[in-house]
């Protein structure tokens, strides 16, 4: 091997500017980097490289000594040996791997025997040496299977060995990760999570797309890393990005040429044609793609797709699906095909699919091969699963296109198709269907139990919750129906009740009993609405931490299976980021919220209402009162459009409470006056159970008015209202923050008993991590609880003033000293300096520009060099040492 061949081989692609250090991969990175060996196995587009680059400078700045090779298919095992010694002596600056390269070479069979000298080397060195290998598939077997397999085998403790791969290797990897000597990142870790995807776009496009429109891009591609840069080359220099974001396909452009040049290339003919006709299909499995393509060794095709390109994504249980960029890349080549094998390839999926009484996927395809008769036999009969699993969207679809004639002649069609009009905003229709088949002496058990089913279904949504508990009430009670669902419509029925009357513990006594029937086929929205509910009882006991235990893993499952914008993934992303707001992370939960509001609004009340309670305090929270007032206009559009006074009690409630923050209090009185005129219909029959939640509501907005006037006789008649109707109600969360509005009100009339309130209000929060609490009370909230000396450094900057009022100003920040030779790095030290000035992790995060995950990694290594258990004891220990000044 030539010398010019070694310095290419050995020398590390540039790091190009501007790369986002991702806060996932580097906490994988600090917690594998003691680890012998890591492997970052993922296809091409995942950055995998640019993973390797950054983490090459982390180990640098830590004080390793970093070597790299990119191998090649000639790297036979002697050559190989040769490029690592190269690798090594250029990383350490030893001369005895100069040294080795020379004796050994040309000398084919003591290829072992090099490893075998160089790993004794690189023990002696002893310092930490890291060995890079990148695009480690391209490497003969013999040297995957004896050199590399040898090397990571007998690596000693101070070599950490670090391989890229587009492939799995044959590697002794389950023996390594047994012994906790191995780790592996792979695709899916690699993959952009939301909230990164976000973050990316607002700063490579400076902030000229929304929220809204950065998840459905973050949607297109999947978080694919390389498909969300085309996405950004092809935004860049756009002038209406919301119409290049809506056309933004793999048709067309650098990610066409993309697919054909970097993807199809390496194909035969026969491969790309097995690609593009298993596109038609949404979910793919390998009997359905035999079915499909007439392929018999369609099962290995698949595996084969999945491990060594990025086409394949995991789907639902055992099935997996085409990347929706790939599969609308081959879509367009079928189109380009003879209509007839279209057709054929449509009519024999439908075949596949009615075959297995899946109806839904049946009429799709019966549909695409031009035989609309059987397609709307096929939707007839799929109507009923996909209303029990909460695919409402397919299923409305479906129910448009089903002739008149067929609902009219059969009532079991006609109750299922009540169920999604009740699910799609006509309530009433619904109930009319249902209640008349409930009270037909002819109807059988069954068709009974269908029929209090729906109508159930129809007052949730209608939000008439005593006619639900009326229903549950008429419940056959004994009958030998087989399907789960008919037991868990009324244990969910009563869950919902028991929720708004406060009984938190037997929501969730409720809500177990369903989920043990199981979360698949019929039970699946049965089963997400008691997880749901779930999840409210603890939101509302205020528990933030417990409601994002029991809706995350739920949440990222149903993504993975059904989508981010499904019923099911909706609701629970609902309740999870009003979890997440609480627990202090705004960011993440408007993440939460993206190109998801138009399914929530058609979902029950108590979803809308927590996911725009959600979206005016993250408003208010950066600034935009303008915002968080028009989504406040737009949630009492939505509340007279589907007739549900408890979305106007809170839309009003609302107003009256920003207003009176800013002392508007002639608005104030005149919403005051609105919310009186909504008394009337919770007084009514429809709407009576809501009637104590109705005065609570009131009494705290009227608290907000009566503080504003300065008004304090009025607000502790109207705080001990609320307080009292709260603790009937069960209402944990809002007691807390009754209790800190008493607080205010006692701390403005000079009592004692200030202290006492506010302190047992943030105890109560920091149990259930509601870190937010004092932000969402009241803005004096959290000034008054400092200066009653409550409060720890890092709970002060809770709320967006505090932050504002604290951030370090870059003129003013002085530089910090000077490192120590040999004790900390440059940024222990810089972080160090900003721990003696007092800051916490927040903004120190903020002042530094890394995440707060990367400072605890710091103060972790601080404590230990320093010798110091806390944050004021490292302080003092670097005084000491003379790393800062008094």
């Amino acid at each position: 091997m030539t010398s010019p061949e070694l310095i290419l081989k050995t020398t590390p692609p540039r790091l190009l500017s501007g790369v986002v250090k991702r806060d996932l991969v580097h906490s994988f990175w600090t917690s594998a980097r003691e680890r012998s060996a890591i492997v970052l196995a993922a296809p091409a587009g995942f950055g995998k490289t640019t993973v390797l680059l950054q983490w090459r400078y982390q180990w640098m700045e830590h004080g390793a000594r970093v070597a790299w090779l990119n191998v090649d298919a000639q790297d036979e095992p002697v050559r190989f040996a040769l490029a690592l010694l190269h690798a090594l002596g250029n990383a350490s600056g030893a001369v005895v791997f100069s040294t080795l390269a020379a004796q050994c070479e040309n000398k084919a069979e003591q290829g072992m025997a090099i490893l075998t000298a160089l790993l004794g080397e690189v023990a002696l060195l002893r310092t930490e040496i890291v060995l890079m290998l990148d695009d480690a598939e391209r490497l003969p077997d013999v040297t995957l299977r004896t050199s590399l397999s040898y090397l990571l085998l007998n690596a000693p403790a101070n070599l950490h060995v670090v391989i890229g791969s587009r492939a799995a290797l044959p590697l002794p990897i389950s023996e390594m990760v047994a012994k906790k000597s191995l780790a592996v990142l792979k695709a899916e870790e690699l993959r952009f999570r939301l909230e990164e995807s976000i973050d990316l776009l607002d700063r490579r496009l400076e902030g000229r797309l929304s929220v809204h429109e950065s998840a459905k891009l973050h949607e297109a591609v999947q978080g694919w890393p390389i498909g969300l840069q085309f996405a950004i080359s092809r935004l860049e220099y756009e002038d209406d990005l919301a119409a290049a974001i809506n056309t933004f396909s793999a048709r067309e452009g650098d990610l066409q040429d993309y697919f054909v040049d970097a993807l199809l290339h390496d194909l035969t003919t026969a491969e790309a044609d097995f690609l593009v006709q298993i596109a038609i299909l949404d979910y793919l499995q390998a009997e359905l793609c035999e079915a499909v393509t007439g392929r018999a060794e369609a099962g290995n095709l698949l595996n084969h797709f999945a491990k060594e390109t990025p086409l394949i994504m995991a789907g639902p249980e055992d099935w997996v699906r085409l990347h929706p960029l790939a599969r609308d890349f081959l879509l367009e080549r079928l189109e380009h095909r003879p209509r007839t094998e279209q057709v054929e390839l449509h009519a024999r999926a439908s075949r596949w699919f009615a075959g297995r009484e899946r109806f839904h996927e049946a009429a799709h395809h019966a549909l695409a091969a031009g035989d609309e008769a059987q397609a709307q036999a096929y939707a007839a009969r799929s109507l009923w699963l996909l209303g029990a699993q909460g695919k409402l969207t397919e299923a409305r679809q479906w129910l448009a296109f089903i002739p008149p004639r067929l609902l009219a002649s059969d009532m079991s069609l006609k109750l299922v198709a009540a169920w999604v009009l009740a699910l799609s905003g006509r309530s009433d229709e619904a109930l009319r269907i249902a209640m008349k088949a409930a009270a037909d002496p002819a109807s059988t058990p069954l068709r009974r139990m269908i029929a209090l089913r729906v109508a159930g279904g129809a007052a949730i949504y209608a939000d008439r919750l005593g006619l639900v508990a009326e229903l549950v009430a008429r419940w056959p009670t004994a009958t030998t129906v087989d399907d789960p669902l008919y037991v868990a419509a009324p244990l969910n029925g009563s869950a919902i009740v028991a929720l708004h009357a406060g009984h938190s513990s037997k929501v969730r006594e409720l809500a177990a009993q369903v989920l043990k029937h199981g979360e698949t086929g019929s039970m699946r929205l049965a089963s997400a609405l008691a997880r749901t509910m779930t999840g409210l009882s603890h939101l509302w006991e205020g528990s933030a931490c417990q409601a994002e235990a029991v809706l995350q893993p739920a949440l990222i499952k149903t993504e993975r299976e059904e989508g981010r914008r499904s019923t099911i993934a909706c609701n629970y992303a609902a309740v999870l980021a009003a979890a997440m707001l609480r627990r202090g992370q705004p960011d993440a939960a408007h993440a939460l919220l993206a190109d998801r509001l138009d399914v929530i609004e058609e979902g029950f009340p108590d979803i809308v209402l927590v996911a725009y309670d959600t979206l005016v305090r993250i408003a208010l929270d950066k600034g935009d009162e303008r915002r968080a007032l028009a989504a406040l206009d737009n949630l009492d559009s939505l509340a007279k459009r589907r007739q549900l006074p408890r979305l106007q009690l809170h839309c009003v409630s609302e107003q009256v409470r920003i207003h009176a923050m800013s002392r508007r209090n002639e608005t104030v009185s005149t919403l005051v006056t609105n919310l009186d005129d909504l008394a009337p219909a919770f007084r009514r029959k429809a709407h009576l159970s809501f009637l104590e939640h109705y005065l609570l509501v009131a009494s705290t907005a009227k608290a907000y008015a009566a503080f504003a006037r300065n008004h304090l006789d009025e607000a502790e008649r109207q705080l001990q209202c609320a307080d009292a109707l709260a603790h009937q109600l069960g209402r944990s969360y809002d007691m807390q923050v009754l209790k800190v509005l008493r607080a205010l009100l006692a701390k403005q009339r000079g009592t004692t008993e200030a202290a006492a309130l506010m302190s047992e209000a943030i105890d109560l929060a920091r149990l259930g991590g509601n870190v937010r609490l004092l932000a969402d009370a009241h803005p004096d909230a959290t000034r008054v609880a400092c200066e009653l000396h409550l409060l720890s450094p890092d709970e002060q900057t809770t709320g967006p003033e505090a932050v504002e009022a604290t951030s370090p100003s870059p003129a003013s920040s002085s530089a910090p000293p000077p490192v120590q030779q040999g004790l900390l790095t440059a940024k222990e030290a810089e972080i160090l300096h900003l721990l003696n000035k007092g800051m916490p992790n927040k903004l120190i995060a903020r002042a530094l520009g890394i995440s707060s995950e990367t400072v605890k990694w710091h103060l972790k290594n601080l404590f230990q060099k320093l010798s110091a258990g806390t944050r004021r004891h490292a302080v003092g220990r670097a005084r000491l040492l003379g790393l800062v000044s008094e």
